[in-house]
C-alpha cells in the first residue's frame, strides 16, 4: 500500500507521530510522540488533582451526584481546553505531514511497504 495513505492513517487513528516514523522521519516521529505523552501525563495530573479538590472538603456522598457535579462546576476548566486545543493541533499537523511526506516517497518511488 502507499505511503501516502498508510502514514497519515497511522498518524489519524493510532497515534501522532506514527506516520512520521512510517515514512522514515524519525526526528519528527518521536517528537510529536514526545508532545503527546506529555499532554497525556499532564492530563493525568490535572485529573488527579481535580478529583482530589473534590474529596478535599471533607466527606463526600459518592450517591449524591448533583454534589459532585457542582463541586466539578467550581473548578475551572481551562487547562484542559487549552490541552484539547493542543492536541487537536498536533494531531492535524501530524495527519497532514505523514500525507504530505508519504506523497513525496512515493512520488520518488521509495514507498513500496510490499518489499
Amino acid at each position: 500500500m502507499k505511503k501516502a495513505i498508510v502514514s497519515p492513517l497511522c498518524s489519524a487513528l493510532i497515534i501522532p507521530g506514527l506516520g512520521q516514523i512510517i515514512n522514515q522521519d524519525l526526528k519528527k516521529g518521536i517528537i510529536l510522540l514526545g508532545m503527546v505523552f506529555l499532554l497525556f501525563v499532564a492530563g493525568t495530573i490535572k485529573l488527579i488533582r481535580l478529583i482530589n479538590s473534590l474529596f478535599k472538603s471533607g466527606t463526600i456522598d459518592l450517591s449524591d451526584s448533583e454534589t459532585i457535579i457542582s463541586r466539578l462546576r467550581a473548578e475551572d476548566p481551562t487547562l484542559f481546553w487549552y490541552m484539547g486545543a493542543a492536541f487537536a493541533i498536533i494531531w492535524f499537523y501530524s495527519v497532514l505531514d505523514a500525507y504530505v511526506g508519504g506523497k513525496k516517497i512515493d512520488q520518488s518511488g521509495e514507498g513500496d511497504l510490499s518489499s
